[in-house]
């Protein structure tokens, strides 16, 4: 029995269902899992996987503890890690603490926490390769003091002048490069670099819920 939880589900006949499950060695897995029809996300559950060549099975589910208690915004919140999630970690990666990463991510989203979600994306693009060098430039020399920069091909800081866009005083970089979410500021400039690099990482893929959360008028 492992523990889990499931990222994505899509019906399967009547009372079966194909998931995307976070198993609690760190992996994402792609299984069958029979007379599931009331199994969902952010119920965390604990599960018996078999493994074939063909697809694998999950059976003898059971709940652990109570659903996140999500609603609203939080909810499509939640469902935008869920996805991200989903589209950037490979099948069958072992991803070190991507488990415990997720666990506390849901949790804290479903107390309302914005800061959560920066963090989460952060995380999940360090994880994958996707996060660039913050403090330095493209020569590899500390950002100079009042200097402003942009970020060139989602890989490197280059030196411009302030009315370029997207272009940002090094001391803002560098707040982010530090992850200093409670500026709100840097917040902002943290959800527009995370959503430009996410779409690098899922190549362009639409993404629903965070649709559905720029519909909403909210700035998670």
């Amino acid at each position: 029995m492992q523990r889990l939880w499931v990222i994505r589900k899509q019906r399967y006949r009547e009372t079966s269902a194909l998931l995307t499950i976070l198993l609690d060695n760190n992996r994402l897995v792609r299984c069958l899992a029979r007379g599931a029809g009331k199994v969902g996300e952010f119920q965390p559950l604990f599960g018996q996987l078999l493994t074939t060549r063909k697809l694998s099975n999950l059976s003898k589910i059971e709940p652990v503890g109570p659903r996140l208690p999500l609603s609203g915004v939080d909810l499509v919140s939640a469902l935008y890690v869920n996805e991200i999630t989903h589209w950037i970690i490979p099948e069958g990666a072992e991803v070190e603490n991507l488990f415990d990463t997720y666990t506390q991510s849901v949790k804290q989203v479903s107390l309302g926490a914005i800061e959560a979600l920066r963090q989460y994306e952060r995380w999940l693009l360090e994880a994958a390769g996707y996060y660039p060098v913050l403090d330095r430039d493209h020569h590899g020399e500390i950002l100079r003091q009042g200097a402003w920069y942009r970020l060139h091909g989602h890989q490197e800081l280059v030196e411009v002048n302030r009315e370029e866009p997207d272009a940002l005083c090094s001391e803002d970089w560098l707040s982010l490069a530090s992850s200093n979410y409670g500026n709100t500021l840097t917040l902002r400039h943290a959800k527009w670099l995370h959503r430009s690099l996410i779409d690098v990482a899922v190549d362009g893929r639409r993404l629903v819920s965070r649709e559905m959360l720029t519909k909403s008028g909210k700035t998670q």
